[in-house]
């Protein structure tokens, strides 16, 4: 980067410093990667990557199915998380192997969704680069800033949204925001930021680059969710709801007056006098599927689907958000704020600098840690790749 280009902005570095300014300081103004940190996005990387592949395009052309492609993301990765599956005594977390749980997924996914002959893609996915102006009240900031810059663009946003597609049922312009989660909640996807701010850039983007027309716009965005968790495999009544484990009165009432390969029929006193096994392997030799009664706790959904439309106002809105951050992080940049810190308990398995952040605390010297534990990185390196030209 040239000394009078503007400082570069990703949309991760966004929520960085919105979660903690001092880890975006370390990640992003002192690129600081730790080695052999577990990457606790690995895992939605995969399926993201194994859905861009299927969802190719153009038009309603397909790829390779993502169940393939996952497998050799993964190949040999030993790696396990928590899920929550759904049992007759409530929900329960289990260790999950992810290679295995993610084939699992996007089996399950595609047995579902089918070839989703709705999505006419317009491409797998579109990068950005929109230059962000200063705001325009800038008075107050003369004093404080090189004038120099304020004359200059504020940053560039660089990134890539995923999947503009026109939905064929409505005719309308959508993109596609795949997340995978431990449980699914559409509350707040009105107010989602990542998304939105993909959003509020892809009409300009997609309008640049001829993918759209000049008065074609996006409408919103498709929320494509998969649930972390492997299917319930308890037995399904008529209306598909999960059953508990039969008892043997279930056996009973399946069984009276079922005749035997002796041709005698076995009735309601004989059945009783039965061990639960015994009427276990009777029903299954007469070809009678028996079930419980309807468990009180059902499975959460594997897979949902969401539209949030989206208005004009609503780009403004985002447009502006982008700015007010990006002048806040220039104020910390230049030393005028200095970052702070927002501990929470989510901060030992969320955050690579936890044990930085330990250190730090206690105002003790830090370079020998910073050798041993981490690498220095450009956090911009991808996008100044993939967007300079």
């Amino acid at each position: 980067m040239a000394h009078n280009d503007p400082p570069m902005l990703r949309t991760s570095e966004r929520r960085a410093f919105k979660r903690c300014q001092k880890r975006w300081w370390w990640g992003y103004r002192e690129g600081l990667k730790p080695y052999g940190f577990a990457d606790p996005l690995w895992f939605g990387i995969g399926v993201h990557l194994a859905l861009a592949a299927w969802y190719c395009g153009p038009g309603l052309r397909r790829g390779p199915e993502p169940a393939e492609t996952w497998e050799a993301y993964a190949g040999d990765s030993i790696r396990t998380a928590k899920t929550t599956q759904a049992g007759d005594e409530g929900l329960v977390d289990r260790w999950t192997d992810l290679k295995d749980l993610g084939v699992t997924m996007l089996k399950g996914y595609r047995e579902l969704y089918g070839n989703d002959d709705y999505i006419d893609v317009i491409a797998p996915e579109q990068i950005f680069s929109l230059d962000i102006p200063w705001p325009d009240d800038i008075d107050a900031l003369r004093a404080i800033l090189d004038p120099e810059r304020l004359g200059q663009v504020l940053v560039t946003y660089k990134g890539t949204f995923d999947l503009p597609f026109r939905d064929l049922r409505s005719g309308k312009i959508l993109i596609g925001e795949t997340k995978t989660c431990k449980a699914i909640s559409l509350d707040h996807l009105s107010l989602d930021d990542q998304a939105g701010s993909y959003w509020a850039v892809s009409q300009r983007t997609l309008r640049t680059a001829g993918l759209i027309g000049p008065k074609d716009f996006v409408a919103g965005v498709e929320y494509n969710f998969l649930r972390k968790a492997t299917p319930d495999d308890r037995p399904k009544d008529a209306e598909g709801y999960a059953t508990n484990k039969p008892l043997k009165a279930d056996y009973i009432k399946m069984l009276d007056n079922t005749s035997t390969d002796l041709g005698s029929v076995l009735t309601e006193p004989a059945l009783k006098k039965m061990k639960l096994d015994e009427l276990a392997v009777l029903a299954d030799k007469a070809g009678i599927i028996v079930m419980g009664e309807r468990s009180k706790v059902q499975p959460p959904p594997l897979f949902a689907r969401e539209i949030i439309w989206r208005t004009r106002p609503e780009r403004r809105t985002q447009l502006l958000r982008i700015q007010d951050e990006a002048l806040h992080m220039e104020l910390v940049r230049e030393g005028i704020l200095v970052p702070t810190k927002n501990p929470s308990r989510d901060c030992r398995w969320d955050c690579e600098f936890f044990g930085l952040c330990e250190l730090d605390e206690q105002s003790v010297p830090t370079e020998e840690f910073r050798e041993l534990q981490f690498r220095i990185e450009d956090p911009y390196a991808d996008h100044r790749k993939s967007t300079d030209d």
